[in-house]
């Protein structure tokens, strides 16, 4: 069974501590990580169409950085990026730089009511998302996206908050058409700039809920190989929910590789052993953890092992 690791951003802030993550992988035989080079409308890589990201320090490139270390081991690099979701501060603060797209394009935004922003984010909502109705922020997306994959050996690309916030934030529930439009002409550019990349997305596992709360039709975006590889976030504590939220994602995209997502629990060993069973049961090809930490190494022993 193919394992994988989901790689947030904070663990690539210097080249130590890539090297501990590509050791950590390749000790334990996992070949693919999907690291986060693209959070909040920001660069974890030398970027000419966005802004650095905040506390990154200047003239480290930790996607160049992970490519070279990654190809010396046999480790396959997915560069993870936030597609709608570009900014949250838990104080509310915006960016830092002008020309970040939050204060480079406010027409370009989700408003909330009376056309406020909130970084905060909210009960069931992150923070500050572009419009996906929106053209040139939609073009401005996969302008970015390209030039990542063209620019760097990555194995493939990956896509997460490819959605609605929420759909009351739509205008209506054909909304879910931008946010297609978006997922299908980046499997035309992203295979145009690198022959054999792997495209994929974490996406809602459930597809109804998925479709009705987040305007997220990934069955679709499956059937039409706008994707190479989903990765359902199944995170629940119940294995026998795990089960049957996989269940429901195997059976809504058969012919469609498959990475189970699921949550590593702090100290709960038992649990992802035994998860990683269940989406094995469901029928995926492999699984994925979210997400890695080098303090939790017992979990990733049992990952890898099962």
């Amino acid at each position: 069974m193919e394992k994988a690791l989901w790689v947030v951003r904070d663990r690539i802030v210097s080249r130590s501590a890539i090297d501990d993550l590509v050791a950590d992988a390749t000790v334990r035989g996992i070949h693919d990580l999907v690291v986060q080079i693209r959070g909040r409308g920001d660069a974890y890589y030398a970027s000419a169409l966005e802004p650095l990201a905040e506390g990154l320090a200047a003239g480290f490139d930790p996607l160049a950085h992970l490519v070279r270390a990654g190809a010396a081991v046999g480790v396959r690099i997915h560069a993870w990026a936030n597609v709608f979701f570009v900014w949250s501060h838990p104080q509310g603060a915006l960016p830092r730089s002008p020309v970040h797209l939050v204060n480079a394009h406010p027409d370009w935004l989700l408003r909330l009511g009376a056309g406020q922003l909130a970084p905060r984010g909210g009960a069931d909502f992150e923070g500050v998302y572009v419009d996906p109705r929106s053209e040139p922020a939609r073009e401005h997306t996969l302008a970015v996206f390209s030039d990542i994959v063209s620019r760097y050996r990555v194995e493939g690309f990956h896509y997460d908050y490819v959605r609605y916030p929420r759909a009351t934030s739509a205008s209506s529930a054909d909304d879910h058409s931008a946010v297609t439009a978006l997922v299908a002409e980046g499997a035309k550019r992203l295979r145009e700039a690198r022959a054999g990349i792997v495209i994929s997305a974490a996406v809602l596992p459930d597809p109804v809920v998925a479709r009705d709360r987040v305007l997220q039709r990934w069955p679709e975006w499956a059937r039409e190989r706008y994707l190479d590889l989903v990765c359902p976030m199944a995170y629940h504590r119940d294995t026998a929910e795990v089960a049957r939220l996989l269940g429901a994602a195997r059976a809504a995209a058969p012919d469609t590789r498959m990475w189970g997502g699921l949550m590593a629990y702090p100290g709960e060993r038992a649990l992802v052993r035994a998860q990683v069973r269940a989406a094995a049961e469901a029928g995926c090809e492999g699984t994925i953890l979210f997400a890695y930490d080098g303090a939790q190494r017992d979990l990733l022993d049992v990952f890898a092992a099962t």
